[in-house]
Parts: C-alpha cells; sequence; structure tokens
C-alpha cells in the first residue's frame, strides 16, 4: 500500500524553497506570486512557519530564514562528522567479518544510514548514506526503538502503522515491545528478512557517556551465511568494534 503524501509539508518546503542568495525576504505576494496559493493559504503557511521556527518576521508582512534551520543545519553536519568519524571502524567490520556494514541516525520517524561499508564480493543489498528505513523492520530501527524511552516509543507507534513489508515483517506491537525488552536485555538486535527477503543482520548501539544511544551499527548479510551461531559471533567482534568507536568519539570512562 503506497502512503499518501502530506500535500501541507510540501508546500510548506515549496515556500523555503523561494528563498535564495538573490531573495533573502519573501512577502505573502510573493508566495501567492510564486506559487500560485491564495492570499489567506500563503499567509497561514507564513504565520505557521514563523511560529515554528523556520521563518522569522522582523517586521510586519516581511519574513526570511527562521534560525531553526540554522538548528537543523548543524544538526545535519553533526552526523557527516560523526559518520566520517565510524567509517574507519565500518570499514574495519566490513573487512573482519567480510560482510557489509553501516550506521544509522534515528529522527522519530525512520532509521537514515550515515555511512557504510562493503566487503570485496559482491551483494545485491546496497546501502548507501542517506537511505531511510522503517524502523520495526530492520535491526538498526529495532534497536533505535529500544533505547529512545518509553515516551518516544508510544508517539512513534501511535503516528505509525506497522505494515508488513515482507512475509516476516513484525507487525504485531505486543510482539515488538517482547522483542525490544530482548534488545535491552541481550544488547544487540536482528532482522532475520523482515525487510528484505534474504537479508539479516545484527545491530548493537554506541551511547554517549550520559547513557543516551547516538548511534546503531550493524552487520548484513545474506540469510545463508547468517546463521544464529554466526549472529553471536558477529555481536562479538561488533562489541569490540564498538567499545573502540565509543571512545574516539567520547575518550576513555
Amino acid at each position: 500500500m503506497v502512503t499518501p503524501i502530506n500535500n501541507s509539508v510540501v508546500k510548506a518546503f515549496a515556500i523555503l524553497d523561494i528563498f535564495n542568495d538573490h531573495r533573502e525576504t519573501v512577502t505573502t505576494n510573493d508566495v501567492v506570486s510564486l506559487l500560485g496559493l491564495n492570499t489567506i493559504t500563503a499567509h497561514r503557511f507564513l504565520k505557521t512557519l514563523v511560529q515554528v521556527g523556520a521563518l522569522a518576521s522582523p517586521h510586519k508582512g516581511i519574513y526570511q530564514l527562521g534560525f531553526k534551520l540554522v538548528d537543523y543545519g548543524e544538526r545535519a553536519g553533526s552526523f557527516r562528522r560523526m559518520g566520517a568519524v565510524l567509517q574507519p571502524f565500518l570499514n574495519k567490520l566490513a573487512a573482519e567479518t567480510n560482510e557489509g556494514a553501516l550506521a544509522t541516525t534515528f529522527d522519530g520517524t525512520a532509521v537514515t544510514c550515515i555511512a557504510t561499508a562493503h566487503p570485496d564480493h559482491a551483494f545485491v543489498f546496497n546501502a548507501r548514506v542517506g537511505a531511510r528505513h522503517e524502523p520495526y523492520a530492520t535491526a538498526n530501527g529495532k534497536l533505535w526503538l529500544a533505547h529512545i524511552g518509553q515516551d518516544r516509543l508510544e508517539s512513534y507507534l501511535a503516528s505509525n502503522e506497522l505494515v508488513p513489508i515482507s512475509k516476516n515483517t513484525l507487525t504485531n506491537k505486543d510482539a515488538l515491545f517482547e522483542e525490544l525488552a530482548l534488545i535491552r536485555e541481550q544488547g544487540y538486535a536482528t532482522n532475520r528478512s523482515e525487510r528484505e527477503a534474504g537479508l539479516h543482520a545484527v545491530a548493537a548501539p554506541i551511547f554517549s557517556r550520559t547513557g543516551e544511544m547516538v548511534t546503531g551499527i550493524s552487520v548484513f548479510a545474506p540469510a545463508e551465511r547468517m546463521s544464529r551461531e554466526k549472529e553471536e559471533e558477529i555481536f562479538k567482534v561488533l562489541t569490540r568494534t564498538l567499545e573502540k568507536a565509543q571512545a574516539t568519539l567520547y575518550g576513555n570512562a
């Protein structure tokens, strides 16, 4: 089932796209003429964007980009920096396990790949930086859901339907809660063909010094090469690698 897009979000970003090096401020009339919106709708969008901090209004009827966007840009930059720091560790994982490896962040809706490494042999699953996946159907995603706290987890589940992506996708909330509890207990998450048929993965977290999960790193492979015994072996390799990565990010405890 194709999820319909939210046209209001599309229109909001269309307004933000109006700004460039030659147009640092806009008016309601600019939005009306450039986007074809009626005056009332354009005014409502502009006021809403001001309220959430995406725009600022230094003078009545005049709008400019808000500092909320600077904050988002800094966050995106921090993800890129983290990806760059983690890249050598992913390369080592790929070389040591002879399988693929990737690192992710989570924005409350989807997990996003921020770095990836591939072994020398060919494999059909091509993880790429910037790819976004459903958290309930991936090893990295379930890892995030297990560590974001009850309030954020309930908010995610209230806003997202657990639709089947493959025949193995976990779509029962009670069963998902049980698996998340197991993930917290054992320290890692798995994906056994829950998103892509024939693809298995093992993921483990990196935490900040305050105990907040900051990224998840996984090793993925074709199902025929990822037995339960192999999952445990990979988790041991992941643990050693993540300890070194965490020390690089935050220093030795």
